[in-house]
């Protein structure tokens, strides 16, 4: 058994994105390499990514991937995704509903692509124009605590206003 989440979901909403940031932050963080789904004409697709960075302020994080990948056109055709992030040490899963899309900001790719080095640079065959950074905004998030009795699990969604509503659900 985990410890039990807090009760206050602005105090849950917090932890929840320190734990997104740790993602990116850490090698190791457990929810560094969530499953990304997207939509094509055939249905839904999945794979597993690597979060790159997380800004919790803005409701957004960064991936990179090779622009020639089957993701960046179905991003292109609609770019509604989901996330789910699981932790298997706390027993917690993370389902995000977002948006993605392709960063065409030049100095903020260049940046990127600076950081990466020369061992990410190879997995682009040291080609720029092939190394794409995705932004996902997202705007829901539905958390799930099994680590104890009673399981626990809390929505959160943002207006496009930017305002944050929660609330304890049933599953």
């Amino acid at each position: 058994m985990t410890a039990p989440p807090p009760d206050d979901l602005d105090t849950l909403a917090d932890r929840i994105g320190r734990q997104l940031v740790d993602a990116a932050d850490r090698r190791q963080g457990a929810w560094r390499t969530p499953v990304l789904s997207t939509l094509t004409p055939d249905g839904p697709s999945a794979r597993v990514i690597v979060v790159r960075s997380v800004d919790a302020d803005a409701c957004a994080l960064e991936i990179f991937t090779d622009a020639r990948s089957a993701k960046v056109s179905e991003i292109a055709a609609d770019p509604r995704v989901a996330l789910t992030f699981w932790d298997p040490q706390t027993s917690e899963q993370l389902r995000m509903t977002a948006e993605a899309k392709a960063v065409t900001d030049p100095a903020r790719i260049a940046d990127r692509w600076q950081a990466i080095g020369a061992a990410g640079q190879a997995l682009y065959d040291r080609d720029p124009g092939r190394f794409l950074v995705l932004e996902v905004e997202w705007t829901a998030w539905d958390w799930l605590w099994i680590g104890g009795e009673p399981h626990r699990r809390a929505t959160f969604t943002w207006t496009p206003q930017g305002r944050r509503e929660a609330a304890w659900t049933a599953p």
